[in-house]
């Protein structure tokens, strides 16, 4: 069943939810698209996967702006190379390479044509300038001052602070039920890509309610010829006030 775009936030009061724990875990993405930000503020518990075995060329250490053609281009953090079994917290960033120099020259491009890229600028230059060598916490980090910027409240987690033992993960949705027992959360929340991998049955039985938050990709004026959706969140403060941009985190369907 769907709930229709902007009524997302209104679900659970209309479902008597108000006051059971709505629970998110996700990897700790990179500058990540608005609809992370709609999981993180709908939420009372957004909890990092830092746990999880990191995944090249994924979303962890890099995103997509605006590049110089007006097509999609990625920004990087370089980390360095890394057993492929290596969970997310142990990935260690590369400081041998010059890869923030890199994504604040990339951001030049908006400097013409985007109403709030001096702010912009300066926000992500303090989240480049945080002094760790790991990816996670940079991630984090970087995911907290922008949520401070927009006025977002959060309460964020890191999976590997928690004084949890898992029992035998047998398929990859164990984690999310495991980890809404331990908070005794009757409510678990994901993304909709993970429609594929999370079963409601499975959570129902426990108890728990599988939900997943579709974000709507409202259009903005992004300059260009084509709108291009889904692209880091620094796109989307580039040309929106942080009103606007809260508009759009909070217009998402329930499914």
């Amino acid at each position: 069943m769907t709930y229709g775009i902007k009524e997302g936030a209104n679900y659970f009061n209309q479902r008597n939810f108000s006051g059971d724990t709505k629970l998110v875990l996700m990897q700790p993405y990179f500058f990540p698209y608005i609809g992370y930000f709609t999981l993180v503020k709908h939420t009372d518990v957004f909890v990092v996967f830092d746990i999880a075995q990191y995944i090249r060329r994924g979303w962890i250490n890099r995103n997509r702006i605006i590049g110089p053609k007006g097509e999609p281009v990625y920004i990087n953090a370089s980390t360095i190379k890394a057993p492929q079994d290596t969970m997310i917290k142990s990935i260690k960033l590369n400081e041998s390479v010059e890869w923030k120099k890199t994504i604040l020259k990339s951001l030049e491009v908006y400097k013409k044509t985007a109403p709030y890229y001096e702010e912009v600028w300066n926000l992500l230059n303090d989240c480049l300038e945080y002094p760790t060598d790991s990816l996670a916490e940079f991630n984090i980090n970087a995911l907290i001052q922008v949520c401070d910027f927009l006025g977002i409240n959060h309460n964020i987690k890191r999976l590997s602070d928690l004084d949890i033992e898992f029992k035998e993960i047998q398929t990859p949705d164990d984690w999310g039920l495991q980890l809404s027992e331990f908070y005794g959360a009757h409510i678990y929340i994901n993304a909709p890509g993970g429609q594929g991998i999370y079963c409601k049955e499975k959570y129902s039985q426990h108890g728990i309610e599988l939900v997943f938050y579709n974000t709507e990709f409202l259009p903005y004026d992004q300059k260009q010829e084509s709108f291009h959706k889904g692209l880091s969140i620094i796109d989307v403060l580039m040309f929106n006030s942080k009103q606007e941009v809260n508009k759009m985190i909070d217009a998402f369907e329930v499914l």
